[in-house]
């Protein structure tokens, strides 16, 4: 008598094994005086449990000038956070993080990617020329959770991929504005 073997094969998915710092820009192209958003959030390998914390700094080739709005995202606006100190270089020393004590009351979130940073950038409202703003970080901690219901932790940092983007900010057509000029003085002439 035969019998059939009914075998499975498990295939594995691949999982996102590194870590990564991600800059999102709600507007990359913006006109004189608009705004955009700009999130920043952790990416961690999937069969991690949760963001623990980060701490980094993000770069900004025009400083923090032109940025509001400057807060933590929660939950990673736990104790201990803070939102940066803005610098000629962009916010230096962000650090988020969330907790994890399920008894306690503090459940983590489980997003992955998470959003941890955010700020609105606004075009100055005069430009003489387009320009482009760069974004980059630069990140000196990058733990996650390793169990639920547990304080212990594990670093990224090794093959950390940092985040970067720009922001091209595009001055207003100078031949419209020389144009529309030119009609409101020709309308004076005619009254």
């Amino acid at each position: 008598m035969r019998t059939q073997c009914l075998c499975a094969i498990l295939v594995a998915t691949p999982a996102l094994a590194q870590s990564s710092v991600i800059i999102d820009v709600d507007e990359p192209t913006l006109l004189p005086g608009q705004s955009t958003t700009v999130t920043l959030s952790a990416a961690f390998p999937t069969f991690e449990y949760a963001m623990a914390g980060i701490a980094t700094d993000l770069l900004s080739s025009v400083g923090a000038t032109g940025w509001s709005d400057v807060s933590l995202v929660t939950p990673m606006d736990g104790p201990g956070t803070s939102i940066g100190v803005p610098t000629s270089d962009g916010f230096e020393r962000i650090l988020a993080g969330q907790l994890n004590f399920g008894p306690a009351g503090f459940e983590p979130s489980l997003d992955n990617p998470i959003a941890f940073w955010q700020a609105t950038y606004t075009a100055p409202v005069d430009p003489t020329r387009a320009f482009e703003v760069d974004l980059s970080t630069m990140t000196s901690r990058f733990e996650v959770y390793i169990m639920p219901d547990s304080h212990e932790s594990r670093a990224y940092l090794d093959d950390l991929v940092e985040g970067s983007a720009t922001i091209h900010v595009i001055p207003a057509p100078a031949g419209a504005s020389v144009l529309a000029l030119g009609l409101a003085a020709g309308t004076r002439r005619r009254r």
